[in-house]
């Protein structure tokens, strides 16, 4: 009979494991939020989240067996309920950061637990202020098999895992090893990076590549002497009619194809992009778009490239995904930009000389995160008007 390793015990198939096929759905910025749990809670909070219907617009009480519930905590036999009570209650206690824009939101995953020993089971309700980041989500979200979570060992594995595949259209993706430290909560473990990455790095590596429908190698990113950042190359794996898991080739169901769309649209037009400069703009219409970004980037390039009053319609293109962004990030419709509006605020002539300008330098900031374009931008906007 199969089994699953979970926490520190063996436990055999039952109705949670069989229900393992379920997705987990959050949103991005939960994917990316600062928390620290062990691997038990973790599994615990994402078992819950698979509970959730996608059609749901409020939290329900979600119940369980509680001879399941301790089994899902990775013990066997009879339930022990003083070590249940234990576990949700520092559950309880336990805090999640987000940071929109200027604010830093605190709170916490778990606001209600019930045991009923006369029924046998356990309920447990999220903290409603979690609404806005696991209900009704249409943009800016991940979704993955709860399966592909349930096997891991090391909690570090799970956090690396959900983060590699909110970023799995991107193929590779680079986080400052501080930013890194904190989502997946050793900021006050392992400070040395040679310890980090082999208790963190190499671990989450070799079991995620295992038990998982991704794998990944890292390369560490260096300024002078210190690693500074870690950019990850993520592979997908699938199942293939005999059961053989196969690593997907870069560029297969990848941002490659996209890239290559997208370069055939502008090449129409006597334009050209660098995939680097793809990547970035990729990743601006995914935070205003969600799952459904290149179809609605492509119409709204589609729009600019066909416009004969245009000069810059790269620099134009990321102009409006950057106003969009900057309305999603403090809850406002996006909507409100739009290809026909900006063109009216410059007055109905030619973009200024100043954006050919800003497109340079954008493509330029493909490579150095340090520079701003968006303040240089509204500096230069500053000094037209």
């Amino acid at each position: 009979m199969p089994r699953i390793l979970c926490g520190g015990g063996i436990m055999m198939e039952s109705s949670v494991t069989q229900q393992s096929n379920n997705s987990v759905t959050k949103s991005n910025v939960l994917i990316e939020a600062n928390y620290k749990l062990t691997v038990t809670e973790q599994k615990v909070i994402l078992y819950l989240v698979s509970q959730i219907n996608k059609d749901d617009d409020d939290f329900k009480m979600y119940s369980l067996p509680i001879q399941h519930f301790y089994e899902l905590l990775g013990y066997r036999g009879s339930p022990k309920y003083s070590e249940m009570r234990e576990i949700t209650k520092n559950l309880m206690r336990k805090i999640l950061e987000i940071k929109e824009g200027k604010k830093l939101k605190q709170m916490s995953w778990i606001s209600y637990v019930e045991y009923d020993e006369h029924s046998g089971r356990v309920s447990l309700s999220f903290d409603p202020r979690l609404k806005p980041y696991l209900l009704q989500l249409k943009k800016e979200f991940t979704t993955y098999r709860l399966k592909n979570v349930m096997e891991l060992k090391s909690s570090y594995s799970i956090r690396i895992y959900e983060i590699l595949k909110r970023w799995q259209f991107m193929n590779e993706i680079e986080i400052p090893l501080d930013e890194l430290r904190k989502m997946v909560g050793a900021t006050d473990k392992y400070l040395e990076y040679h310890n980090f990455k082999k208790r963190v790095l190499a671990p989450a590596e070799k079991e995620i590549a295992e038990k998982t429908d991704l794998s990944f190698k890292y390369k560490e990113v260096k300024r002078g002497r210190k690693v500074v950042a870690i950019r990850f190359f993520i592979r997908e794996r699938r199942v293939d009619g005999k059961g053989n898991m196969l690593e997907i080739p870069y560029g297969k169901d990848s941002s490659d194809t996209l890239y290559s769309q997208f370069l055939s649209r502008l090449e129409k037009h006597h334009q050209s992009i660098s995939q680097k400069g793809f990547a970035k703009i990729a990743l601006l219409a995914q935070k205003v778009f969600g799952e459904g970004w290149f179809d609605e980037l492509t119409k709204i390039a589609d729009d600019i490239l066909a416009r004969e009053d245009i000069r810059e319609p790269l620099a134009f293109l990321t102009y409006v995904l950057n106003e969009k962004v900057k309305r999603v990030e403090k809850g406002i419709d996006h909507n409100e930009v739009s290809v026909e509006k900006i063109r009216k605020a410059v007055r109905r002539e030619q973009l200024p000389d100043w954006f050919e300008e800003y497109q340079k330098q954008f493509l330029q900031g493909i490579e150095k995160s340090t520079i701003s374009e968006d303040e240089d931008f509204e500096r230069k906007r500053a000094e037209l008007e």
